[in-house]
């Protein structure tokens, strides 16, 4: 065998080898390239450039007072000013104790806030009323954004929401101090309405960001309906801000931005890493189980397709379960407020709280974790704790899940506001 031969037949072989190494490769690539496609026929975003509200204001055809971002922007300047001089409070544990009255400090420090920025009050609630919220959109002059740019275009706007929402959250407690518990009601029910609104944003830290908003909102009405009478008009107006949340996609909405954010990040990777790794598979994988899941109560999921296989999906997934994990949180207790919402409206006593005569649907008094109805129990106020005009001093309910292990201790279980609302 002469020399001439063998190279040949080294270059066979190594042409066989590349075939070998190349052809699921290019398999696996074709294949990712068909999923993308599928993703995109179905109307779903892919890339950056779908991000956003890539419509500007300016040629919307609408009437004005349409975009709550603008609303809000308006009055940003006062508002920082009117978050700074509320930090003693807002960094206390005081903003943390709902049930308790505020102190005169506290009361004292209000006072003053308020009635120097007078404007802000009014121009978030008014912001709650638009009817969309424009988020920014990571299309630049330059092009598209990179994801790292546009993650922190995104976060600084949640660092605004969460300074929105704690701002109204103070005007809410003021207004209860005051005896204005309608009002106090109200101002939550607009800040509800606004997360709504807001929840058009993509990824899910904006989605996260919107739910801990809301259920401080929803902590602030439970602490009213738990002690205080309100108004029919009250109580309607609290239904009908959860009857549109209990509808909405916004979940699903999140997961579905999340995929786009996290396809252009595997794209950005080095060309090697990407093309040799499973990565693009596996995320994609992974992310169709969480959306096809949508917001199916965990009693009813299916078997799950497996854990991801890559060491970044598998760190991808566990945001993605947090996430999940958030929005049970939230449609349990927005359930729960629904629930003590017809109790207090319809003023009910123990003996005679019955699901069926609520006037509530089946699926607003179900249970996500157990698919049964959602416990009802009646609770207890510490005594001392009470304030003029609350209906009776240590009367209170607790409404609650199972929780996702329905065989841990009972007691914690009824006693946990994380899946529930209590006295």
């Amino acid at each position: 065998m002469n020399a001439k031969t063998i190279s040949l037949g080294c270059l066979g072989l190594l042409c066989v080898g590349l075939l070998v190494v190349m052809f699921p490769i290019g398999l696996r690539q074709y294949r990712v390239q068909n999923q993308l496609q599928a993703i995109a026929s179905a109307g779903d975003p892919i890339s950056l450039s779908e991000l956003g509200d890539r419509t500007p204001v300016s040629v919307w055809p609408m009437a004005d007072k349409v975009d709550a971002r603008s609303e809000i922007m308006e009055v940003i300047e006062p508002a920082e000013r009117l978050s700074k001089k509320l930090q003693p409070y807002l960094n206390s544990d005081a903003a943390a104790d709902l049930h308790r009255p505020l102190s005169a400090q506290n009361e004292a420090l209000f006072e003053d806030a308020f009635q120097k920025h007078p404007e802000v009050l009014p121009a978030l609630r008014d912001a709650s009323h638009c009817q969309r919220y424009a988020w920014p959109s990571p299309l630049a002059p330059s092009g598209v954004m990179p994801p790292d740019q546009y993650m922190q275009v995104l976060l600084k706007e949640v660092s605004r929401l969460r300074m929105v929402g704690r701002l109204m959250l103070c005007g809410s407690r003021f207004l209860a101090t005051k005896g204005k518990v309608d009002e106090s009601a109200m101002l939550c029910v607009d800040l509800i309405r606004l997360t709504g609104l807001q929840e058009t944003g993509p990824t899910v830290v904006v989605y996260q960001t919107n739910v801990a908003i809301r259920q401080s909102a929803i902590n602030q009405l439970n602490a009213i309906l738990q002690t205080q009478p309100l108004d029919p008009g009250t109580h309607a107006a609290i239904e009908q801000v959860l009857t549109e949340h209990e509808s909405s996609d916004a979940f699903v909405h999140a997961l579905k931005t999340e995929r786009a954010y996290g396809i252009v990040s595997i794209q950005s990777m080095p060309a090697v890493l990407r093309v040799f790794s499973n990565q693009m598979p596996d995320y994609l994988a992974s992310m169709q189980n969480q959306i096809d899941r949508g917001k199916t109560p965990p009693c009813d999921w299916s078997a799950n397709r497996g854990p991801p296989t890559e060491v970044m999906t598998q760190a991808a997934m566990t945001a993605m379960d947090s996430c999940r994990a958030s929005f049970e949180r939230d449609r349990i207790r927005c359930r729960c407020l629904r629930i003590l919402n017809a109790i207090r409206d319809q003023d009910l006593a123990a003996t005679e709280v019955d699901l069926d005569q609520l006037g509530l649907p089946p699926e607003a008094t179900r249970d996500p974790y157990s698919g049964r109805p959602l416990q009802i129990e009646p609770g207890r106020t510490e005594l001392g704790q009470t304030e003029p005009g609350q209906i009776a001093s240590g009367e209170g309910w607790r409404v609650h899940s199972v929780g996702p292990n329905p065989f841990q201790n009972t007691a914690n279980q009824a006693n946990s506001q994380d899946l529930g609302l209590a006295p």
